[in-house]
């Protein structure tokens, strides 16, 4: 399994480059428009707390489930990889749009989204490895999984609370932005 990590640190940052240079290469118009929907969503005053926290919590237990379900078939090992490059292009996308548009693009990128990040990315990828690991392996059909089973449930429950406190953090950094 840890040779799988520096593969998946790769897909990670080809996701976060690609959706950076992809932000940065779009047309004046459709980059204003991207920019300001996404700072409308960092200032929304009817969004308190525990609807940030909802909201985040289903942004990321959804791709976290359906990577999840990767460990169910051996056919199905290619989702894993997909979501993490979809996590990290979102990044990457969010931070180009900020830093085009924005006049203060560091400030609203270290307050708004690396704080949430620094947990969310790590547990992604750790879930990812993980989920890529048991499909390949296909764990669930061994004989005696257990020995095995115990430590990707380690690996497993700490990406979840990582992706748990990320969630929070989102949801702090939208209530103190207001």
């Amino acid at each position: 399994m840890k040779k799988l990590i520096p593969i998946f640190v790769f897909i990670f940052t080809t996701g976060l480059f690609t959706g950076l240079f992809f932000s940065m290469n779009l047309a004046e118009e459709n980059n204003s428009y991207l920019f300001s929907l996404l700072i409308c969503s960092f200032s929304d005053p009817s969004a308190g707390f525990f609807k940030m926290l909802v909201s985040a919590l289903i942004s990321n237990l959804i791709p976290a489930a359906a990577a999840l379900a990767a460990i169910l078939s051996r056919y199905l090992s290619p989702l894993p990889p997909v979501i993490l490059w979809f996590k990290s292009f979102a990044v990457g996308f969010c931070n180009g749009l900020i830093y085009v548009n924005a006049d203060n693009a560091v400030s609203l990128s270290l307050f708004n989204i690396l704080p949430p990040n620094l947990f969310i990315i790590p547990a992604f990828i750790a879930l990812t490895v993980t989920a890529f690991y048991g499909s390949s392996s296909e764990v669930l059909k061994k004989n005696r999984p257990h020995q095995e089973m115990k430590g990707l449930l380690i690996i497993l429950s700490a990406a979840a609370f990582l992706i748990f406190t990320g969630c929070v953090t989102e949801a702090v950094c939208h209530a103190a932005a207001l």
